[in-house]
């Protein structure tokens, strides 16, 4: 599983220019961050979520990419402060999606976010090629471009959802994300109105959460906050009265 951005150990330089200059600033969107799930636990900087919420093929879509800027970057082993960045492009987008930042710069150690929305024209699995400018202290202002090759990844598949008269079993996916870190998606689809269950329990076998609703027929979804669990493997079970899925997740860190 692929890391989350890192000045340190993920960028790499592809040019050095002098002195800071403004141009081309792209309008800003009114997306807001997402400053309770994702957190600069590993300084510096974060994306969050790394895995997006699926995409259908000509549906429309619009998910919020949260960005914590980071404070330092190295350069030839040395650590440089940076004083801003800003989002140059951000490459590999499935076609009929654009990408909107909420603000044209990002100072470091703080919360920014990116809109993407529009309607996905071609299917596929897309890893976005995040290019950004950071200046830094070299001695005065100095530009260094970076680019996040991998980080964040969208897929666009033919359609979404299930659609409820052709099936009637109850069913459990597999949770978004996984690896997480914070909080994760656990999502399941029944054909009636019943009460669902899920635990979940550490490698050991030991219930370290529980929780329950009455859900009608349809598609529905466990948010689960996991911050408080040990980096690790757990085993989950969603029962109804008469029928369970088991499965496993990996929370990250």
């Amino acid at each position: 599983m692929k890391q989350p951005f890192r000045f340190k150990h993920r960028a790499r330089l592809l040019i050095i220019l002098v002195l800071a200059i403004f141009s081309g600033m792209r309008l800003s969107a009114q997306c807001e961050p997402d400053t309770v799930n994702c957190k600069d636990t590993e300084n510096p900087g974060e994306f969050c979520p790394l895995i997006l919420p699926k995409a259908g093929l000509d549906a429309l879509y619009d998910e919020v990419v949260t960005i914590i800027a980071p404070g330092t970057y190295e350069f030839f082993n040395n650590e440089l402060t940076i004083f801003y960045i800003e989002i140059d492009s951000v490459k590999n987008l499935p076609p009929g999606i654009d990408y909107f930042p909420n603000a044209d710069i990002f100072y470091p150690d703080t919360a920014y976010c990116i809109q993407l929305t529009g309607t996905p024209t071609q299917t596929g699995v897309f890893a976005l090629s995040i290019f950004i400018t950071a200046t830094v202290d070299f001695g005065g202002p100095l530009e260094a471009q970076v680019v996040d090759d991998s980080s964040v990844v969208i897929t666009v598949v033919e359609a979404l959802g299930i659609d409820p008269p052709r099936d009637s079993e109850f069913r459990v996916f597999q949770n978004v994300p996984n690896p997480f870190s914070f909080r994760t998606s656990l999502s399941y689809y029944t054909p009636n109105q019943e009460r669902i269950e899920l635990s979940i329990y550490n490698i050991l076998g030991i219930l370290v959460h529980q929780e329950s609703e009455i859900a009608a027929p349809g598609k529905h979804n466990f948010s689960f906050d996991g911050s408080d669990l040990q980096a690790g493997t757990y085993l989950y079970r969603v029962e109804t009265n008469e029928d369970y899925f088991t499965g496993k997740f990996m929370k990250s860190r």
